[in-house]
């Protein structure tokens, strides 16, 4: 690795950290502080989900700072960068970040019970596309993962809204420190 000097770090970072905001019962990504560092776009895939198919990747160059932790996201060039790791470099004082650049989508907890559920932001990255053939008609089948921060639970069977369209919770993979992963699923005929 070169060494990084300061005039290296010319692109701005915001990082953002889940709130919640009561009154309107949603979960929203807040920037709570900014950064400059070194980003290099990449063609290789990052695996931001165990389950799921994974994204291009970015990687950020940067000061190392006690605040940053896989919690975060990060907004680049007005782009969504889901924090994949973190990582001390041979250069002291410098961390190398890993992201994936996704883009996030609203989604709705319990859209069944409640029209006005709590809402919050996920990234669907696609698992697989079934088509069964039926007589006379057709069912598409589409599952997909949806990521979600730590602070999001949604229980299997339960339906979950995420870009407008309804979905069924069908496993919660909850193992991981800083997200959760659903797979969901949605019958359409065709």
């Amino acid at each position: 690795m070169a060494f990084i000097s300061a005039g290296d770090l010319n692109e701005r970072v915001q990082a953002r950290e889940l709130t919640f905001d009561e009154p309107e019962n949603a979960w929203s990504w807040q920037t709570v502080w900014g950064a400059w560092a070194k980003a290099e776009q990449s063609d290789r895939t990052s695996y931001f989900s165990a389950v799921g198919i994974g994204a291009r990747s970015v990687v950020f160059l940067m000061r190392k700072a006690s605040r940053i932790h896989l919690g975060l996201s990060f907004l680049w060039r007005g782009r969504f960068c889901f924090l994949t790791s973190i990582a001390d470099t041979e250069q002291p004082g410098i961390v190398e970040v890993k992201a994936a650049l996704c883009e996030p989508v609203e989604c709705r907890k319990d859209a069944d019970l409640d029209p006005a559920g709590c809402s919050f932001p996920g990234v669907l990255t696609e698992k697989y596309f079934k088509n069964e053939p039926e007589r006379p008609h057709t069912v598409t089948t589409v599952t997909y993962v949806l990521v979600t921060p730590k602070a999001i639970e949604l229980d299997p069977g339960s339906l979950v809204e995420a870009g407008g369209k309804a979905y069924s919770v069908q496993v919660c993979h909850m193992l991981d420190q800083w997200k959760n992963e659903y797979e969901i699923l949605r019958k359409e005929d065709c």
